[in-house]
C-alpha cells in the first residue's frame, strides 16, 4: 500500500472516533412522567476505558430545566448502575467528583465519569427528588459491540462476604411473601466479630439497592430507623381510618427525609424494612461503611407468590425511604 492511502485510511478513524466522542447518544429515560430525564453516553462504549455519562432533567410540559433539584443523602442525584447478569454493581453521584456549580444546579445537567469493567447489557436507575416526591429513571446501556449478557445463575444466599467483613441477612417473623410488609436485618461482622463502629454513608447507616432477577422492579431503601417504623405505622393507622390522601403521604416521606442525618445502628445489625411487589428472585446490594470504609453486599432472595397479588407493569419502581 502506498503512503498516501494509508494516510487517508489513518484520517478516516481519525474522523469517525471523533464523531464518535463530539456526537454522544442520547437515551430518553424511562417510564415517562411529569419529568423528561436523558442520559447522554458515547455512540460506543468499550469495557476498561472511562467514559463520560451524563443526566438532564427537565419537566415534559414546558422543556425547561428542573431547577434546584432536592438535596437528599448528601446528593442531588443518586445513579445505581449493574450489569444485567448482576456481577458488577455501583452507587454513582456527580458530587463524588467535583462541587456542583450553580449552572449545574440551574440547569440540573449533571456529569460523572465511569468504567464499565466488561462487555454487556447494563442497567442505569437515577434516582431524584422534586415536587416534595423522589422520582426514578431507568437507561439501558451496552458496553462493547454486539454485547450481550451473559447467563448468571442466582442461585440464593444470605451470606455475603467481601475481603474480611461477612454480611448476614435474616428475616425477623416470615419468609419474603410478594406485596407483604416484611422487615429484615444484616448482621455484620469482621474477621468474625461483630462490629461496632459502623459510620453514616451518604446520610445513613445503609443504602439497599434491590432488582428482581430479570433487571425489573427496582428499589432503593436505607436503615429501618425508629422515625421510619413511626411513620409506617402512621401510614398502616391512616389506611384502617380510610385516610389515605397520597400528597399527605408524600410530604410525610420528605419530611422524614429531610431531617439532619444521625447514627443510630453503630452495628453489628442494621435493621431493613421491604415490600417486594412481585415473587421472583431478588438482588439486594446492602452498602454500609463499618469504620467509615464502604463496602457492599450482595444477597439473593427468593420472593413467594401471594394469592391475591395483583401484576403490576414491568417498568414500574417500588422505593421506599
Amino acid at each position: 500500500m502506498s503512503r498516501w492511502p494509508r494516510l487517508v485510511i489513518v484520517a478516516m478513524f481519525s474522523l469517525l472516533g471523533a464523531c464518535t466522542e463530539d456526537n454522544p447518544q442520547k437515551i430518553m429515560g424511562q417510564p415517562p412522567g411529569p419529568y423528561k430525564m436523558s442520559l447522554s453516553i458515547p455512540q460506543q462504549i468499550m469495557a476498561g476505558k472511562e467514559v463520560i455519562l451524563t443526566t438532564e432533567i427537565k419537566h415534559s410540559d414546558t422543556g425547561l430545566p428542573v431547577k434546584n433539584l432536592r438535596t437528599l443523602h448528601d446528593r442531588r442525584v443518586h445513579n445505581f448502575i449493574t450489569k444485567l447478569d448482576f456481577t458488577n454493581f455501583s452507587h454513582i453521584h456527580h458530587e463524588d467528583f467535583n462541587v456542583l456549580k450553580v449552572e449545574q444546579i440551574e440547569s440540573a445537567k449533571l456529569s460523572f465519569p465511569y468504567t464499565f469493567p466488561t462487555p454487556g447489557q447494563y442497567r442505569m436507575v437515577s434516582e431524584f427528588t422534586d415536587a416534595k416526591r423522589s422520582w426514578t429513571k431507568h437507561f439501558n446501556i451496552e458496553v462493547g459491540r454486539g454485547a450481550h449478557t451473559n447467563d448468571y445463575p442466582l442461585e440464593e444466599t444470605n451470606i455475603s462476604i467481601v475481603q474480611n467483613y461477612t454480611g448476614t441477612l435474616s428475616f425477623v417473623s416470615q419468609a419474603p411473601i410478594a406485596g407483604v410488609p416484611i422487615e429484615m436485618a444484616v448482621h455484620i461482622a469482621r474477621d468474625n466479630l461483630p462490629v461496632s463502629d459502623l459510620k453514616l454513608w451518604l446520610g445513613s447507616e445503609a443504602h439497599v439497592a434491590i432488582w428482581r432477577h430479570d433487571g425489573k422492579y427496582f428499589g432503593h431503601t436505607h436503615s429501618y430507623t425508629p422515625a421510619m417504623k413511626q411513620m409506617m405505622e402512621n401510614l398502616a393507622h391512616q389506611k384502617k381510618s380510610h385516610a389515605n390522601n397520597s400528597k399527605m403521604i408524600q410530604d410525610m416521606m420528605l419530611r422524614m427525609m429531610s431531617q439532619p442525618s444521625e447514627l443510630i445502628f453503630k452495628g453489628p445489625i442494621v435493621p431493613v424494612f421491604y415490600i417486594f411487589p412481585e415473587p421472583g428472585k431478588y438482588v439486594m446490594h446492602f452498602e454500609c461503611a463499618p469504620n467509615g470504609k464502604t463496602i457492599v453486599f450482595q444477597f439473593i432472595v427468593k420472593v413467594l407468590p401471594s394469592v391475591g397479588i395483583s401484576s403490576t407493569h414491568e417498568d414500574s419502581t417500588h422505593e421506599i425511604h
